[in-house]
C-alpha cells in the first residue's frame, strides 16, 4: 500500500508538472494579447483589431453624412428660415392682377349714339397694396426670427447628442471586440487543456476526473464566449445603424479600451459646478420663451388700428363713363377691430399661460441637468476609481494562479484549485475591461453635458 501511494504520487507530481506547463503555455496567448494593445497603444494602432475597423473620427465623419436624423436637424432649419420669409412677405407690399373678358345677351346698349356697354366686355386690373402700419405683422416676424434661432439651437443640442451616441457606442463595440478576444483566448486554454488531459488518463498519469474538469472548464469558457460574440454583434449592429448601415453585426473599430487608466479625474472638482446656460438646448427654450412673448405683445398690438395703402389700375373698351378705357385709383384704408366677443383676451390668457409654464420648465430642467452633471461627474470618478481596483483584483488574480500552480506541481492542490483560479483570472480581466468601458462611457457623457472641447 506504500508503495502503491509513492507510486500514485509521482504520476501526480508528473500530470502537475505537464498540467502548470501547459497552463502557463496556454494562458501566453492572452497575455501576448495584453502587450500587444499596449504596443499598439503606444503606436497609434490597436493590434488587435482589424485594420478595416473605423476609427472615432471617420465614425462621426460617417455620421454626419449618413444618419437620417442629423439630415433632419438640417431640414427642420430650413422650415424655420422658411416660416420666416413667409412673415417676412406680409410687411412687403403686394402686387396681383387680373383679365376678364364678359358677353352680355341683350347686346350692346347706346344712349344717343354713344355706347354705354359692348356686347362683348374686356378688361386687365393690376392692384398693388401695401401695409402701412400693423404692428401684429411685425411681431410675427420678429416671433419667426427669433423661431429660427431656437431651431437653429435646438438642432445643434441634437447634433451633439447624436455625436455622444455615437461615441458611447464605439466605445461599447470597442470593448465588446476586446470581451470576445479575452474569451476567445480562454477557450484554446482550456481546449488544450482538456487535450492534455485526455493525453495523460491514456497514458495513466492521470484519472478521469480530471478530464470531467477539464471538459467542464471548456464549456463554461465556451458559453462566456457566446455571450461575448451575441454583445459584439448588437454593439455592432447599434453603431451601424447610427451610420445608416444595415447591420449585420460585422461592423469592427480600431481602438483600444485599455487607454483609460485610474487616476484623477478630468472632472475633479466638477461636483460643485453647475451646467453652462449657454448650452444649446438651453440656448433654443429661451428663445423660443421669447418667440411666445413676442406672440403675445403681438396680441395687444391688435387694439391698435392697423392702415393700409392701396393702388389700382384698370384697362378696358372705351365707354360712355370711361371714354379713354383706362382708369387708376389710389387710396388709404384704415381697420380697427373693436369687439371679437372676448376672443382676443382669451388668446392673451393663453398666451402668458404658456410663458409662464415654459419659464417654469426651464428652470426645472436646469436644475436636472445641473443633478446630471455632478451625477455623470461622481460617475466618472468612481469608474476611473475602479479601474484600479479591477486592475488590482487582475494582478492578485494572476499571483493565485501562479501560487496555486506551483502547489499543484508540487502535489499540494488539485486541479479543481487551479482551474478555479484560471476562472478567477479570466472574471478579473473581464470586469477590468468593463471597468475601462465604464470609465470611457462617463467621461464622454461628462463632456457632453458640459459641451466641453475634446
Amino acid at each position: 500500500m506504500v508503495v502503491r501511494s509513492r507510486m500514485w504520487r509521482a504520476k501526480a507530481r508528473g500530470c502537475g508538472a505537464l498540467g502548470v506547463a501547459l497552463l502557463m503555455s496556454a494562458w501566453a496567448p492572452s497575455q501576448a494579447i495584453a502587450q500587444e494593445s499596449k504596443s499598439g497603444e503606444e503606436g497609434g494602432v490597436d493590434a488587435s483589431v482589424s485594420a478595416q475597423g473605423l476609427s472615432l473620427e471617420a465614425v462621426l465623419s460617417e455620421l454626419e453624412a449618413q444618419n437620417e436624423s442629423w439630415t433632419i436637424t438640417e431640414l427642420q432649419i430650413e422650415q424655420s428660415r422658411a416660416s420666416r420669409r413667409e412673415a417676412l412677405g406680409s410687411l412687403l407690399p403686394q402686387l396681383s392682377s387680373s383679365a376678364n373678358v364678359t358677353y352680355q345677351g341683350g347686346g350692346a346698349i347706346e344712349v344717343q349714339g354713344r355706347t354705354v356697354r359692348e356686347a362683348v366686355e374686356w378688361g386687365v386690373n393690376a392692384n398693388a397694396s401695401m401695409s402701412l402700419f400693423n404692428a401684429p405683422q411685425y411681431f410675427t416676424y420678429r416671433q419667426a426670427d427669433r423661431q429660427l434661432d431656437a431651431t437653429r439651437a435646438q438642432s445643434a443640442w441634437q447634433r451633439t447628442l447624436l455625436r455622444l451616441e455615437a461615441e458611447e457606442s464605439f466605445y461599447t463595440l470597442a470593448a465588446a471586440q476586446r470581451d470576445v478576444d479575452i474569451a476567445s483566448s480562454a477557450v484554446d486554454l482550456r481546449r488544450a487543456y482538456l487535450e492534455r488531459s485526455e493525453a495523460l488518463v491514456d497514458a495513466g498519469l492521470a484519472v478521469a476526473v480530471d478530464v470531467s474538469r477539464a471538459r467542464q472548464q471548456v464549456l463554461e469558457a465556451e458559453q462566456t464566449l457566446l455571450e461575448a460574440e451575441q454583445n459584439l454583434g448588437n454593439a455592432a449592429d447599434a453603431l451601424a445603424y447610427l451610420l445608416g448601415r444595415e447591420p449585420d453585426g460585422e461592423l469592427r473599430v480600431n481602438f483600444d479600451p485599455d487607454v483609460i487608466e485610474g487616476g484623477e479625474s478630468s472632472a475633479q472638482g466638477a461636483t460643485n459646478s453647475e451646467v453652462s446656460r449657454e448650452r444649446q438646448d438651453f440656448v433654443s427654450r429661451r428663445y423660443t420663451i421669447e418667440a411666445a412673448e413676442l406672440a403675445r405683445r403681438a396680441t395687444w398690438w391688435g387694439l391698435v388700428p392697423s392702415l393700409q395703402l392701396n393702388a389700382g389700375a384698370q384697362l378696358g373698351q372705351p365707354t360712355l363713363f370711361n371714354p379713354s378705357g383706362f382708369n387708376w385709383t389710389v387710396g388709404i384704408g384704415a381697420s380697427w377691430l373693436l369687439y371679437d366677443g372676448g376672443a382676443r383676451y382669451a388668446r392673451l390668457d393663453r398666451a402668458s399661460a404658456q410663458i409662464a409654464e415654459q419659464e417654469l420648465a426651464l428652470q426645472r430642467d436646469l436644475r436636472q441637468a445641473n443633478t446630471e452633471l455632478r451625477r455623470a461627474s461622481r460617475d466618472l470618478d468612481t469608474a476611473r476609481a475602479a479601474i484600479d481596483v479591477a486592475s488590482e483584483q487582475v494582478e492578485v488574480a494572476r499571483e493565485t494562479y501562479e501560487f496555486t500552480s506551483a502547489r499543484f506541481e508540487s502535489g499540494l492542490a488539485t486541479s479543481l484549485e487551479v482551474s478555479d483560479a484560471s476562472q478567477q483570472l479570466l472574471s478579473a480581466e473581464l470586469r477590468l475591461n468593463q471597468a475601462r468601458l465604464q470609465a470611457r462611457l462617463a467621461e464622454v457623457r461628462y463632456r457632453y453635458l458640459e459641451e466641453l472641447p475634446e
